[in-house]
């Protein structure tokens, strides 16, 4: 299997959230419980445990209004600027062109979150860790679409090889979004197409909060790893998190392995 993608086709999305659905019941996350949203939009942001989330959007024109639907998870970035800031190596990119966080490896120091343009990853106090969307590797590995994929009801979704993908909806008439953004992603395997709204993916009144023309964000070399330095202070502050946060993770690791040692001599 050669390099994959999704494509999200706007003018085929009926707002049901299957695929908002799909991916708790694949990845076995437990939904927030939140209360009404004039927005429809829920929860109202990504989460630790919501990976994948159907988001809302009105535009008024003139006498016209429109719900915008839109699709917001992690974009797996060719360039994947959050690997590239990653101190430990925990961020894997496949071939398939999934961008994984790998749990085991992750101490939580969020590099990643702040080289990411598309304010993706998310922090979890609770296990100190960060989570994001998989582009289910799990299941294409063994020959299955992606669990959002599946579930999909209008072809909204559609998974297939990159290059094919792209190709055939450009000759069809449509705007896509994602092949070729910028030196700072690459290019998205998540792709956005449109013909209804074609020559609006990013505009600030439509997608462009979301879809963005040139999208950069602060970042820091580590090590081998360059991620164009944008917004030093931030950074700066994010370094010194990071570095009390790892200083903290290394005295509890050698503390556990004390105590192990200790049960295991006192046996």
């Amino acid at each position: 299997m050669g390099e994959m993608a999704i494509a999200f086709n706007v003018d085929n999305c009926i707002f049901c959230r299957a695929c908002q659905v799909a991916c708790h019941v694949w990845n076995n996350t437990r939904p927030q419980v939140t209360e009404f949203s004039p927005t429809l939009t829920n929860p109202p942001d990504l989460l630790p445990n919501v990976w994948t989330l159907m988001e809302a959007k009105e535009v008024v024109e003139g006498d016209e209004f429109h719900w915008l639907f839109f699709k917001r998870q992690c974009m797996h970035c060719s360039e994947a600027p959050c690997a590239k800031a990653c101190p430990v190596n925990a961020i894997e990119i496949h071939p398939e062109g999934a961008v994984v966080i790998r749990e085991d490896k992750c101490t939580g120091c969020r590099f990643c979150i702040e080289a990411c343009p598309y304010d993706v990853p998310r922090y979890d106090e609770s296990s100190e860790k960060v989570y994001k969307c998989t582009f289910c590797i799990d299941r294409i590995q063994n020959g299955l679409e992606p669990a959002c994929v599946a579930a999909c009801p209008t072809d909204a979704l559609v998974f297939g090889d990159y290059d094919e993908l792209v190709n055939r909806y450009r000759s069809q008439g449509y705007e896509v979004y994602g092949d070729s953004v910028n030196d700072y992603v690459g290019r998205t395997h998540y792709i956005y197409v449109t013909r209804k709204y074609k020559g609006k993916l990013t505009d600030p009144k439509y997608f462009g909060d979301r879809l963005k023309k040139d999208p950069r964000k602060a970042s820091v070399q580590v090590g081998a790893n360059v991620v164009e330095p944008v917004g030093w202070g931030l950074v700066g502050l994010t370094l010194l998190a990071a570095a009390g946060h790892f200083i903290y993770w290394r005295a509890k690791r050698i503390e556990e392995k004390s105590e192990s040692k200790g049960e295991k001599g006192g046996e």
